[in-house]
């Protein structure tokens, strides 16, 4: 059945109340009487009945809202107990005013209500008691609820707050991580570099620096920190830091990678290490030296297609102090391409679960090897992008050197 309030909308709060109490006391009547009808109760007569429970509900409804406060003083289950004592109290004055009404207007004599409240008043305090209990459980339930809700809302509401914080700090983050990596990479004469750097989430562990020694010589250098998030990029910086402290024309290669895996010794936790790839191309003599620390084999692309992977290497920094790192040389040709990358290219998974791995790499660079720095870099970074779908499971860095 259709509220009555919902009919008339601009009626006001109080009486729209008052509607609904009417319309509940009119359906505990129908029910009420559909009970004693089945159960062939002698006074089961509609019109009584209605006018009975309507003048016994709005009775005693009033009277618990106004009792109802003081039992509230007391705590569980004390309060219950006094409700309970008051409820039974406010049952039989409001049931006996329902006979007195019932009588009035009926016209019937004042002596018939001992019999009338000894054989249906009592229903009707078992009626408020069994009414007034649910609805007391009822309200208590809903303000729980109500109170539970508002907590959640607010719990909500924080979360969101630090949620959002938490997103424009690791933003700031990122901006500075990306601040931190080369925002525009030297070139010089004889050669062609170009980079990409993809982290996994917001922030991550890879890098990739280049500096610029002179006009015909210049050190790359290429990194991966154990782990990713937070931890992972302040140690990426880190690194690069201290890279950018050592390096210069005069350190050879393993030197500078020694210097690095002291300073990582002495301030690394037990948990962490770096693998890091450091090599120089020098154009007048043509001439790659490179010096790698447990970091993955660069491949050197010769102009005729062939793949060469570069392994001589030692451990990963910031595992084993005082441990010499030695280099190595290779001769350069017009037409070779170097590329660097770590552990995200090649360990990138397609919807099988297989890897991109390190000969479907060589493979792709072998076959554009013909193509410029720039555009090899993109083939080899699109193919995997659709290679993986573009779901990154770990920071992918390549850098790509091309020898003019």
């Amino acid at each position: 059945m259709a509220s009555l309030t919902a009919r008339f909308p601009s009626l006001s709060l109080g009486v729209r109340h008052f509607l609904n109490r009417q319309q509940m006391l009119i359906v505990a009547a129908v029910c009420l009487f559909a009970v004693l009808k089945v159960t062939s109760w002698p006074h089961a007569d509609f019109e009584p009945i209605i006018i009975y429970s309507l003048v016994i509900g709005n009775v005693a409804w009033q009277t618990m809202d106004f009792l109802s406060p003081f039992s509230d003083r007391f705590s569980r289950p004390y309060n219950w107990a006094v409700y309970s004592i008051l409820l039974f109290l406010a049952a039989l004055g409001s049931s006996a005013v329902a006979m007195l009404v019932s009588i009035a207007l009926y016209r019937a004599p004042l002596s018939v209500f001992r019999v009338q409240f000894r054989t249906g008043g009592w229903l009707g305090v078992i009626m408020v008691v069994i009414v007034g209990s649910l609805l007391r459980f009822y309200g208590e339930a809903r303000a729980a609820l109500e109170r539970r809700n508002l907590e959640l809302q607010r719990t909500v509401e924080h979360g969101k707050m630090e949620s959002q914080q938490q997103e424009d700090e690791i933003g700031k983050a990122r901006e500075i991580q990306e601040g931190l990596l080369p925002k525009q990479l030297p070139q010089v004469r004889g050669l062609e570099i170009a980079g990409t750097w993809r982290p996994a989430r917001a922030i991550g562990g890879d890098f990739y620096d280049v500096v610029k020694f002179s006009d015909r010589k210049i050190g790359v250098c290429i990194g991966d920190v154990v782990g990713k998030g937070i931890s992972a990029a302040l140690l990426m910086a880190n690194i690069q830091a201290s890279f950018r402290a050592f390096a210069s024309e005069a350190i050879p290669p393993g030197v500078l990678v020694g210097k690095m895996n002291e300073v990582l010794c002495n301030n690394l936790a037990p948990d962490k290490f770096i693998t890091l790839c450091y090599c120089t191309l020098d154009t007048i003599r043509n001439k790659l030296v490179y010096s790698s620390a447990g970091h993955l084999p660069p491949i050197l692309f010769r102009k005729s297609g062939a793949a060469i992977t570069l392994e001589e290497g030692g451990p990963p920094l910031g595992i084993f102090p005082n441990r010499p790192f030695q280099e190595t040389v290779v001769d350069l040709e017009p037409g070779d391409h170097l590329v660097l990358y770590t552990d995200g290219l090649t360990e990138a998974v397609d919807l099988k679960g297989q890897e991109f791995g390190g000969s479907r790499l060589a493979g792709l660079g072998s076959q554009h090897v013909r193509q410029n720095a720039g555009n090899l870099l993109e083939t080899i970074a699109n193919e995997v992008t659709r290679f993986n779908a573009g779901s990154l499971r770990d920071d992918l860095t390549v850098v790509v050197i091309s020898v003019k």
